[in-house]
């Protein structure tokens, strides 16, 4: 029996897209307090240095190639062993940094060094003084939080993508090391966001019930076969992913599902460990059991850490029989995170969509993401603004007219650091030819256009109850993630019963759908609130237009339409055929027919 402890925060309505707060910077992060504490010796330090991935043009080619429903390749999907032939350095140059990482390994403790799952980083297992051995201007200090917890990092202030030199690292190591990670950047904080029904502008919204999403978004079970749902295949299971050891009540969601009477539901599977009781993961396991009904549901919790997500995927990547697709209800601003993390994590999900996996997350839930450096500019939530997975926004159900809406605070814009893909090209050209619903953008300088466009599609952000030590009216992409993605896994689970594989990456499959997915959302607008320096601002942000816009995506689904546009999609007759390369040079992707 799991012991957590609880951990409650009461509020009258609670947006929960729980935001991020991690800063590579050491005198930047004001959560973390330098102590003079003195740093022991045999004090535990662990660390991964991520090595240089290669071929990257050419995994990301091939990673549009087998998500684009009309090509040859479309669902031939990689396995591990081919993504880690393609991704890693030669097994040689791997070998010249273990080498080092080992050279004096005995002088004040030893070092264990091993291979991620894919070779592209190498997690090391050592103590304080044989790390300054490692790095000879490491300088490692005690930092402490507010909730007591403590870590040793290096005062030395740098992005994790450029601490090399800073380091001491010897230079002809330098061609193979990409990142230093978990040595100037600091844990991960998960913290509340605003309480959004503060906001002057919203419209009231109807109170959702399980039952009224499940109407609203025509789900039809009858399509499933039993067998099929409780098959033992990651294919028809969900996944859902949670940060910062948080976890669920596993009585309160069984009082949930009674309540709305819906087949009891457990959870099936947790891995990881849930330190702590929070209504974000109560609100992703009741809203993805409940709509998903007698789907299989497996929770993956993962505590502190950079935000790279890398060790995510491959734990997910690494476990026998999960989960196809997943939910994410996390987020963070992407200049507050740093370029070098958005691309380490782009690597990353890039990796999860060439293996088969579906990846969705929250939008966010602040209007469109401003600056905190700068209020009047616009930034981005990561990773909802990642080309390499599936956003989902925010819409409510107008209380007076009966029409769906945009959610007031339901994020959306163009990302700051990546670049638009081009399947995006047409609908993005079209919401900005209408001059409809656009904020100011004097001299292109407030958000830029030619960047990767979110959300892709939308779900109810608000307003529903969730069962938190009692009921509570709650808003969120936080929502509207577990509700896209538990009608995904039922399409998964349609294509499993008529002998068809995984999904995987779905973003061209959703932008080529004629008629869209469903509900065009074209009322409503959103508007840019901030946390940090930027809170209690209030500034226009995008409207709901006719088509894609950047507040509700291609709009909110119908399961038929859904079923109709994703469930009878047919695998290529190309085969995928990475050949092993030296570093520096491209492989080839052959069709076998």
């Amino acid at each position: 029996k799991r012991e957590l402890k609880e951990e409650r925060k009461k509020m009258k309505s609670i947006s929960l897209l729980v935001i991020l707060g991690c800063v590579a910077l050491a005198t930047a992060n004001n959560d973390w307090k330098l102590l003079d504490d003195p740093v022991v010796d045999n004090y535990a330090f662990s660390f991964k240095i991520g090595l240089k991935p290669q071929n990257l043009e050419t995994m990301d080619n091939l990673f549009w190639e087998i998500s684009n429903p009309k090509s040859p390749f479309y669902g031939n999907f990689l396995t591990n062993d081919q993504i880690a032939d393609l991704i890693s350095l030669p097994q040689e140059d791997i070998e010249k940094v273990m080498t080092y990482l080992q050279t004096d390994a005995g002088k004040a403790c030893d070092v264990h060094a091993r291979s991620s799952l894919h070779r592209e980083y190498i997690l090391v297992d050592t103590c304080a003084a044989q790390a300054q051995i490692i790095f000879p201007n490491l300088n490692l200090a005690v930092y402490e939080k507010a909730n007591g917890h403590k870590v040793l990092r290096s005062t030395i202030e740098m992005d994790m993508g450029h601490n090399m030199n800073l380091l001491g690292l010897p230079h002809q190591l330098h061609q193979f090391v990409d990142t230093i990670q978990d040595v100037t950047d600091f844990p991960l904080t998960a913290s509340r966001n605003y309480n959004p029904g503060q906001s002057p502008y919203a419209p009231s919204a109807e109170l959702l019930s399980i039952a009224d999403i499940v109407k609203y978004f025509e789900v039809d079970y009858s399509v499933l076969d039993k067998t099929a749902i409780n098959a033992d295949d990651g294919q028809v299971r969900i996944g859902v992913i949670e940060l910062g050891n948080l976890g669920f009540n596993a009585k309160q969601l069984a009082e949930f599902q009674k309540k709305y009477d819906i087949p009891i539901n457990p959870v099936r599977k947790v891995f990881g460990s849930e330190e702590v009781l929070d209504d974000e993961p109560s609100a992703d396991v009741q809203f993805l059991t409940s709509i998903g009904q007698t789907m299989q549901v497996w929770d993956f919790v993962f505590g502190d850490g950079n935000f790279v997500f890398a060790p995510v995927v491959d734990k997910i990547m690494s476990t026998p029989g999960a989960p196809k697709v997943y939910s994410l209800s996390y987020g963070l601003a992407e200049n507050y995170l740093g370029e070098s993390s958005v691309n380490a994590s782009n690597v990353a999900f890039m990796k999860f969509g060439l293996a088969g996996y579906t990846f969705v997350a929250s939008a966010g839930d602040v209007g469109p993401v401003l600056d905190y450096k700068n209020c009047s500019l616009f930034n981005a939530e990561y990773p909802a603004s990642s080309p390499y997975i599936t956003s989902v926004g925010g819409t409510s159900l107008n209380k007076d007219t009966g029409v769906e809406q945009a959610w007031i605070h339901g994020s959306g814009g163009f990302s700051t650091i990546n670049k638009r893909p081009a399947f995006q090209d047409k609908h993005v050209e079209a919401y900005l030819k209408k001059h409809e619903g656009l904020p100011d953008n004097t001299n292109g300088q407030k958000y830029n256009t030619a960047n990767r466009a979110y959300p892709d599609v939308s779900a109810f952000a608000a307003h529903s109850l969730i069962n938190d030590n009692g009921y509570e009216d709650v808003e969120g992409t936080s929502l509207s993630s577990p509700e896209f993605v538990a009608l995904l896994a039922m399409v998964n689970t349609y294509r499993y019963q008529n002998g068809l594989g995984a999904l995987g990456p779905i973003n061209q499959a959703l932008y080529s759908m004629e008629g869209g997915i469903g509900h065009d959302v074209t009322h409503g607008m959103s508007y840019a609130t901030s946390r940090i320096s930027c809170a209690g601002q209030y500034l226009p942000g995008f409207k709901a237009v006719e088509g894609w816009d950047a507040v509700t995506g291609l709009g909110s689904p119908k399961f038929n339409t859904l079923i109709a546009g994703l469930g009878h999609l047919k695998s290529g007759s190309g085969k995928v055929q990475p050949k092993k390369v030296t570093q520096g040079k491209e492989p080839e992707f052959l069709p076998l027919n």
